[in-house]
Formats: C-alpha cells, sequence, structure tokens
C-alpha cells in the first residue's frame, strides 16, 4: 500500500511500512530529509547541466530538485519494478515530465552504457564502495559524486575488520570517529577514481542521524599529485589526546605505540566559496576555514584530564584571542575545531 507524503515543495506516493530495508517496494525515509536538502541546495548553487540518480525509490529527491533546483535532464533510476512505477506516478503528480526520466535498471548497468553526467547520486544502503566504479567513471570532466554511507558502525571504528576489508582502510573509535570515517569515506573514492586516471576532491561533507555524506569534483588529472600529498595516517593517543599527522601507521606517545587511523584524506573537506552561503546546518561555514583533520572533545578533555568542564564559548574566544582558529563543529555538539595543540587547550581548562 502506497501513502502520499510532502517534502519541500515536492508531493509523492511511497510505501507505508517505513523501515530501512531494500525489501520496502517503494522505500521512503523521512530522516534522511536534511540529506535531500543539502543535495538540493549544492544543485541549485552549482547548476550541473545532467544528473543521475541511481538508486532512487519513490523519486523524491529528483523531483525535489527539479522542482526547487530548476535542474533538468535528470535521470531517476531504480532496480525494482514497484519503485519505478511509483516514480512514473510521483513525476506525473509533480508535473515534471520535461526534467524527470524514470529508468528501471540495475545501476551498474545505467552507469555503463556510456552516457556521462554532470552530477551522479549514490545513495544506497551500506556502504557506496561496490557502485563507486560505474559511478565515477560515468563522471563529466568537473562532474560531482555524491555518496552517502549508512554502515557507520564500521566507518567510525566499532566494527575495524569490516572498514578494512570495504575500504581499505582502519578506522578509529574515540571522539572525533565520525569525522575519521568521512575522510575514510573521501579517500576510498579518490583510490577508486585514482585507477581510473581521475582525481576526486571533496567539496562538501557532513555528519547526520545514522549517516554520512560526501559530495567530491572530478578536476583535472594533474591535480593528482597534489591530491596524494594530502592522504596519510592520524596517530592518536588515547591517554594524552595529543594526535597528529604522519605517512606512516606508527608513532610513540606517553611511552606507547599510538593508535592509527587510515590511510585517509588529510585535506580540506568543504570548498570555503561553495560554503559562504550555506545555512541549512550549523557551524559548517566557520569549521570549513580550519584545515586540521580532528577535533576536539571537551567532556573527553575533562574526563581525562580530571578538570572541570569548562564552556564552548570560553575555549573558542580564548583560542582566538591567543591567534589559534577555533570554531565549533557539525560532527559533535561537544566538539571544537580548532588549529591548536592538546595542550593550549588543556591549559584553559
Amino acid at each position: 500500500m502506497l501513502n502520499i507524503y510532502s517534502e519541500g515543495k515536492a508531493r509523492f506516493y511511497a510505501s507505508s511500512q517505513q523501515q530501512e530495508s531494500a525489501k520496502t517496494p517503494v522505500f521512503y525515509n523521512p530522516v534522511m530529509k536534511l540529506n535531500r536538502d543539502v543535495a538540493v541546495w549544492i544543485i541549485k548553487t552549482l547548476k550541473p547541466k545532467s544528473l543521475c540518480f541511481g538508486m532512487e525509490a519513490s523519486g523524491v529527491r529528483a523531483i525535489r530538485v527539479a522542482i526547487e533546483a530548476g535542474a533538468e535532464n535528470i535521470i531517476a533510476n531504480d532496480i525494482g519494478k514497484d519503485a519505478f512505477e511509483a516514480m512514473q506516478k510521483n513525476i506525473a503528480l509533480n508535473h515534471v515530465e520535461n526534467q524527470v526520466k524514470a529508468t528501471n535498471k540495475d545501476v551498474k548497468e545505467l552507469l555503463s552504457e556510456g552516457a556521462l553526467y554532470d552530477y551522479v547520486d549514490i545513495d544506497p544502503f551500506g556502504t557506496p564502495v561496490y557502485f563507486a566504479e560505474h559511478a565515477i567513471r560515468a563522471l563529466s570532466s568537473n562532474g560531482i559524486l555524491a555518496v552517502t554511507a549508512t554502515d557507520t558502525s564500521c566507518l567510525c571504528g566499532r566494527f575495524v575488520k569490516a572498514c578494512i576489508r570495504k575500504y581499505s582502510s582502519r578506522p578509529l573509535n574515540n571522539e572525533f570517529n565520525k569525522e575519521t570515517g568521512i575522510r575514510i569515506l573521501v579517500w576510498k573514492m579518490q583510490q577508486i577514481a585514482e585507477k581510473q586516471g581521475k582525481c576526486l576532491i571533496p567539496i562538501f561533507v557532513h555528519s547526520s542521524d545514522h549517516y554520512l555524506r560526501a559530495y567530491l569534483q572530478s578536476v583535472n588529472e594533474s591535480n593528482l599529485e597534489n591530491m596524494q600529498k594530502q592522504q596519510g595516517f592520524i596517530l592518536y593517543c588515547p591517554k594524552c589526546l595529543n594526535r597528529l599527522t604522519s605517512e606512516a601507521s606508527f608513532g610513540i606517545c606517553c611511552g606507547k605505540p599510538m593508535e592509527y587511523a587510515g590511510p585517509l584524506w588529510l585535506g580540506k573537506l568543504w570548498d570555503e566559496e561553495l560554503v559562504k552561503e550555506f545555512d541549512l546546518m550549523p557551524y559548517i561555514q566557520q569549521e570549513s576555514r580550519i584545515n586540521v583533520p580532528w577535533h576536539f572533545d571537551t567532556h573527553r578533555i575533562s574526563k581525562a584530564y580530571g578538570k572541570t568542564s569548562v564552556r564552548h564559548e570560553h575555549i573558542l574566544t580564548s583560542l582566538r584571542d591567543k591567534g589559534f582558529k577555533a570554531s565549533r563543529t557539525h560532527f559533535k555538539p561537544e566538539g571544537i575545531k580548532t588549529d591548536a595543540e592538546i595542550k593550549n587547550i588543556i591549559a584553559l581548562f
């Protein structure tokens, strides 16, 4: 049975059984609204001319992009027959037949047909890794790859072996594990692209609810060497909370080998020009200006050093007064992103 829903400026039919399961005929997850809000904003801002949404279910994302971003030449695909029929119905309901075409194919088959897209969106159950090779091959020279990963339990360090198996990278289950997970996701997409002689650079990421989301833009392959220089490892000491970037996965701190994450992306996660007008989520504008591959957790610092908690605003103001960059972070309510070292922050406690 299909129910009718509204999201943004779209109205659409989707299954009434709202479980995150590939078996749901026409799946719609209202929790992912922010995911789609951001996609609409990015497409409206960057104006890609041809778009492919590979795993659309109800088609709500493609329909919203057509209505709210004014995009045209949109392919909305789903392998499920029920989903395909619902998409056709929803496209007609929203009068976007001239902008959106529904297809009923395996996403890998669709992306292997030879067409190139300025924007390819992969939003699967679990990892996007299995679809990335085909999606990247279908990108135009300056195309944007948008990927969602819902397998946060492995990317964020709960299941280390699963992350190594799927992403060829070791995660860390610590206070900045979501940011580490995003950086592993970005690195993996870059590795797959590099095998095709392509270079992908992240222009926007976010961590929300149960998923990680990354937007990467294809740039000239002459940037490959510079991209590789921004890949490496994060070393972390769970005792003193010190952290370092490194080309290797080994370091010593407090007399013991440091924990490590990687290989992963160590460079910028956001295009500063792109996010200047972004207002859908707090703090991203500010943290985009601070190019360090981690953040600090004030509660974790208090516990590790036996110190009384200090208000975030006091810490931020004090760090800025000392010449450091400092911001709250969207990754964690207790988080502070700063180019200061742990010793500088502890001094404020």
